[in-house]
């Protein structure tokens, strides 16, 4: 199910979520794309697993318009999660190192000095702070509009044409 919650009002909404993306670069796409979506991620959420696919391909077939970044969510329902987060958060190829953990292979996080516990600690901080309680979470803006989806979209075509309505941005 796709739930729609506004967490900003039109307008100017870089001071509001400046942090979200602070230091952060995208898994995929680039900081200059219109469209960024942030995604509150649990390795071990099924539902995440379900969305992932389908936001990758919103930004195969939009990579001029749509940035994905990704925060840590892991849910204490899931006892490996935050391991897993924690190794995820410091590895250059963010979708082969989640499937290798999938398929349980060992996996080690590979950018050197990067200290994972405190990445994913600050990103539950910051989760909780603007009202995330479940994953996926997404935080999606544009410089004029900011909305929050909770919950897996159902299909690509629902998630495609709920942001090209929401946000006026024509999307294929």
């Amino acid at each position: 199910m796709l739930i729609f919650f506004l967490i900003a009002q039109k307008g100017d909404t870089n001071n509001i979520l400046s942090k979200i993306i602070e230091n952060r670069k995208p898994i995929l796409g680039t900081e200059k794309a219109e469209l960024k979506i942030v995604i509150f991620d649990d390795p071990d959420c099924p539902f995440c697993r379900r969305t992932m696919p389908l936001v990758k391909q919103l930004y195969e077939n939009n990579k001029d318009k749509v940035a994905v970044y990704i925060r840590w969510f892991p849910l204490d329902i899931h006892p490996d999660a935050k391991r897993k987060s924690i190794i995820l958060a410091c590895s250059k190829d963010y979708f082969k190192t989640k499937e290798d953990l999938i398929n349980g292979k060992d996996v080690k996080p590979d950018i050197p000095n990067c200290d994972g516990e405190k990445i994913v600690k600050e990103d539950l901080e910051y989760g909780y702070k603007i009202g995330v309680s479940g994953t996926p979470t997404f935080i999606i803006f544009t410089k004029s509009d900011t909305a929050g989806i909770s919950g897996a979209p159902p299909d690509y075509e629902t998630l495609k044409s709920t942001l090209s309505k929401r946000f006026k941005i024509d999307l294929k």
